[in-house]
């Protein structure tokens, strides 16, 4: 009888990591050819351009993130600091690193029904003249070519963000990041354009003027902790055209902990988080996952895995992370530990709408 069963159970083990196999070497096939698909950029940008940098607290980033920007801007260009109501000397920095293309606006306050990225995104918009807006992040360096790129493909499109290139100085950091934008790739892939899964990355966004302006500007999106994603989700809702590209110009840093890690986790995904039900079954999926890919040798070890479908389990789980690579600079090794990485995802995701957290400074609430 115990012999049936564990019979049973080896077929149903067996069956299960067969069929996530298959799910994911489909998954890789179309992510490359997802990859490969996304639009490229002319260079030729016809526009006047206004660069907007929404920066807190961002003293040791923003003044090489201004200097990478000024060397590739024109005469008839400008580029838009907002000072966020920093507690360091982020305003002095920008001053030191600004010329004649520059406005500097340091914010006194924020309305209590705006996030602070968001009023300071539109107080930029307000003092920009450009027919092109370009949204970056204080802690991305853009690469010569960047503005140009970026903006060429204004051209064919309404709004327009790259596919994040991330820097990952820690294991942690990498860790968590193969497991987050592979989940990102399976739930919101950056070459689907219809409005349930369109979106954009903030560190280096671009928008028509116009057509920014006709969703409602970021004060559509006052109150999002995630207001680039939900910018992107509208435009496309209201009929717009916003897509991703690939290239590798803005470079971004992120976490550098396993506990900044969740925290950051933690406001980005309150928008879109489940029940706290549904939350734990994910969790304890990622989990279960995350064992298999560590215990495999162990279970074909001892006859409960069919050695080859174990093999073609763990080649395809870290073939399909291995696509991370296109999305972050990090030390190979971090790929090893993105089972760790997708645990604190869902654990992420199960705290998600529950508490608040500190970001920058300031309390959110994720409720």
């Amino acid at each position: 009888m115990e012999s049936s069963v564990l019979h049973s159970l080896q077929h149903i083990l067996n069956l299960i990591l067969l069929v996530l196999s298959t799910y994911l070497i489909y998954s890789t096939v179309m992510a490359l050819k997802g990859f490969r698909n996304l639009p490229r950029s002319n260079n030729k940008c016809h526009e006047r351009v206004s660069v907007i940098i929404p920066a807190r607290n961002e003293q040791s980033n923003i003044g090489e993130c201004l200097r990478a920007i000024l060397d590739q801007l024109r005469e008839e260009d400008e580029v838009i600091v907002v000072d966020d109501s920093s507690e360091d000397s982020t305003f002095e920095v920008a001053l030191r690193s600004c010329d004649c293309r520059c406005k500097l606006v340091k914010l006194l306050y924020k309305p209590p029904d705006w996030t602070g990225k968001s009023w300071a995104c539109y107080l930029g918009y307000l003092h920009s003249t450009g027919d092109v807006l370009i949204f970056i992040d204080a802690d991305t360096i853009v690469r010569d070519g960047g503005i140009n790129a970026i903006c060429s493909l204004l051209e064919r499109f309404d709004a327009v963000s790259q596919v994040p290139w991330i820097k990952c100085e820690t294991l942690s950091c990498g860790a968590v990041e193969v497991a987050f934008t592979s989940l990102l790739r399976l739930t919101y892939p950056y070459w689907i354009n219809k409005p349930s899964k369109s979106w954009l990355a903030g560190a280096f966004m671009a928008w028509r003027r116009n057509s920014y302006e006709e969703i409602g500007t970021h004060w559509i999106v006052r109150n999002s902790l995630v207001e680039d994603a939900d910018l992107g989700k509208i435009a496309s809702e209201s009929g717009l055209s916003v897509s991703f590209f690939y290239a590798k110009y803005a470079q971004s840093t992120w976490v550098s902990s396993w506990r900044e890690s969740l925290i950051t986790l933690q406001r980005i995904l309150s928008v879109r988080a489940p029940s706290k039900a549904t939350a734990l079954l994910l969790l304890m999926l990622f989990s279960a996952v995350s064992l298999f890919t560590y215990l495999m040798p162990l279970l074909v070890t001892y006859g409960l895995v069919n050695p080859t479908i174990g093999v073609v389990y763990v080649i395809s789980t870290f073939g399909y992370a291995s696509l991370s690579l296109h999305e972050i600079d990090m030390n190979p090794l971090s790929l090893f530990l993105a089972p760790i990485g997708l645990i604190i995802v869902g654990f992420s995701l199960f705290m998600a709408r529950h508490g608040k957290i500190i970001w920058k400074g300031r309390e959110l609430c994720t409720n």
